[in-house]
């Protein structure tokens, strides 16, 4: 089995905004970066996608490539940063964010969830994705759902988590086989 997991195109943010699960506009560019997107990936028998615009104007560009429609999952949405939502980083109460940051696998944003909160909505519904045993299977996310999703089947430690790093587009495939999953490609 083939796992895509590939990030939103690039919004149309502020530079250095909180954004979070707000449903911010995409770029100029959208249609597109889309189009590249879905031109990269061979033909996928399942789709799922976050129900956040930046993911779904991406996954129906790869669903009208592959004739599917893509399932909209509400736990596919990036990690609930609360209270910072909406605000730029530099404006973020500095205690509170470097206590977050200290230990963000058992300490939320104000309002928000925890990095464990995340991996556990992601690994419910990744365990459903993968129940579908389609051989190629897309999902149009976040970068904090793609480090729960990989370091759910890859083994990563939440320490590691930092180190993940993905660009608006980019793709990296699992590919699973008798011995367990295997990275094939990071954010290509």
């Amino acid at each position: 089995m083939d796992l895509y997991l590939i990030r939103h195109t690039r919004p149309e943010v502020e530079a250095g905004l909180c954004y979070g699960r707000l449903d911010v506009p995409l770029a100029p560019t959208y249609a597109s970066d889309c189009a590249t997107v879905a031109a990269r990936l061979p033909a996928v028998q399942a789709l799922w996608s976050s129900p956040l615009t930046r993911c779904r104007v991406l996954a129906d560009a790869i669903g009208t490539r592959s004739g599917i429609a893509p399932r909209i999952d509400e736990r596919l949405c990036e990690l609930k940063f609360g209270e910072w939502e909406g605000q730029r980083w530099d404006r973020v109460d500095r205690a509170q964010s470097e206590r977050w940051a200290a230990d963000y696998w058992n300490v939320a944003p104000p309002g928000g969830e925890t990095y464990r909160e995340l991996c556990e909505r992601v690994g419910a519904v990744l365990a459903e994705i993968l129940a579908c045993d389609a051989p190629r299977i897309a999902v149009v996310m976040h970068a904090g759902p793609i480090r729960a999703a990989l370091a759910h089947c890859l083994q990563f430690e939440p320490q590691r988590y930092p180190e993940l790093g993905f660009a608006y587009g980019g793709i990296s495939l699992l590919r699973t086989n008798d011995t367990g999953w295997r990275l094939e490609y990071l954010n290509d």
